[in-house]
């Protein structure tokens, strides 16, 4: 009797960081409208949770561009040109998951290339101590394939069969 009059409640508390590469290299292909896709995607899927938390930012080597989040996303604004820190905006997004009062954290980087303003060695060790120390899941989205997976979570979204893509 006491197992049938109770209801399972899932308390959903997630915040969801997505920091998308506008370096020049992405301009190449369809790499920034793959790029600027999956971060609409995102803040759609979002955008009805009340206990998901979205901010999606673009980075090149020398400024970190607020693309809004789920309710106002403004991902479709940005635009290729320049370098890269990939660790410089990870690190940026990191800060503000850190300020969130969301417990679980997730942070998406989406890119097409290795790094040019950091090394390949700060990225994999900040995604490393992101990971261990913070207890943030960090996860890259590679448009292309990568030389070295550098994130825990590593997805090629590169591909003819878009379907394909989307399972991975």
């Amino acid at each position: 009797r006491v197992l049938i009059a109770r209801e399972i409640q899932v308390k959903t508390d997630l915040f969801i960081g997505v920091v998308i590469d506008c370096s020049g290299s992405m301009a190449s292909g369809e790499n920034m409208p793959r790029a600027r896709l999956f971060g609409a995607l995102i803040a759609e899927a979002a955008r009805a949770m009340p206990s998901v938390d979205v901010r999606i930012f673009g980075f090149t080597d020398r400024v970190i561009y607020d693309a809004g989040d789920a309710r106002c996303p403004a991902v479709h604004a940005l635009e290729a040109g320049g370098g890269n820190n990939d660790a410089g905006a990870l690190w940026h997004a990191a800060n503000v998951a850190r300020a969130s009062r969301r417990r679980a954290k997730l942070l998406v980087m989406i890119s097409d290339g290795m790094p040019t303003e950091c090394s390949a060695a700060a990225l994999k060790h900040l995604a490393l101590e992101l990971t261990r120390r913070h207890k943030m899941c960090c996860a890259q989205i590679a448009v292309q394939p990568l030389p070295e997976v550098l994130f825990p979570h590593y997805v090629e979204c590169d591909g003819p069969d878009t379907d394909a893509v989307v399972r991975r």
